[in-house]
């Protein structure tokens, strides 16, 4: 009986936690547009962390550079705001550029990295959204349950956006894509808005560090991040 009694009672607790989440405002639920959006955009490295480095090419740098310009661009988007982890080189560690998605009550996140490794001819731009997992305590509180699922509606919104930065990135690098990557990371874990790493290319290919450094493919990049974010937004509820 009293076995029956503790399965009621955590029963009872999952049902309840269900129908809360059932309250959360989900994608497509016909919810009132927002007049305005703010993205973190996190150039990563900087300060005494230059990231990956090669021939002139240095991570903390490029990531910089692409922020401001993305950061630009926005500006000729209404109602579109972009803030930055950072806007000069000064180093910043993850629990820095985690706190300040929340201090700055963002819509969605986007860290900018450049790749490395992989084997000499790798190449092209990748695109990561944080893991899915969900947990049911073992006791009678809630708490967790409704935390995973609110969690949850932020990783299916990062899938959603991570099309849409794909899809843009598409018009810069053509049949360049590496796909989709589903992975722990460090500065996405525990968000509770939507959240991608970009890694934009590769600083070990000789083609994608030309291109990389070249000022006019940094302002067709920033670009077309600014288009996924605008596309993400317009579908947004």
């Amino acid at each position: 009986m009293e076995l029956m009694n503790g399965w009621r009672m955590k029963y009872g607790v999952f049902t309840l936690a269900v129908f809360l989440f059932c309250l959360i405002p989900m994608a497509g639920s016909g919810a009132p547009q927002q007049d305005s959006y703010t993205v973190l955009l996190d150039p990563a490295h900087g300060g005494d962390d230059p990231g990956v480095t090669s021939d002139k090419l240095r991570e903390k740098e490029l990531t910089l550079n692409l922020a401001l310009l993305v950061r630009e661009e926005a500006q000729k988007i209404p109602g579109l705001q972009v803030k930055l982890t950072r806007s000069t080189d000064r180093t910043l560690s993850i629990a820095e550029r985690v706190k300040a998605a929340g201090t700055m009550k963002a819509d969605a996140l986007l860290s900018l990295h450049v790749n490395a490794g992989f084997g000499k001819k790798a190449s092209g731009y990748e695109v990561y959204f944080p893991g899915f997992r969900q947990s049911v305590p073992s006791g009678g509180d809630s708490s967790p349950i409704i935390k995973d699922m609110a969690r949850n509606t932020s990783l299916n919104d990062s899938v959603r956006l991570a099309q849409r930065i794909q899809s843009a990135l598409e018009t810069v690098f053509p049949r360049k894509g590496r796909g989709l990557r589903d992975a722990p990371i460090p500065i996405l874990d525990g968000l509770t808005i939507p959240g991608l790493v970009v890694e934009i290319g590769f600083a070990t290919d000789p083609d994608d560090r030309k291109r990389l450094t070249a000022e006019q493919t940094q302002r067709a990049v920033a670009r077309a991040l600014v288009t996924g974010l605008r596309d993400y937004f317009r579908k947004a509820p």
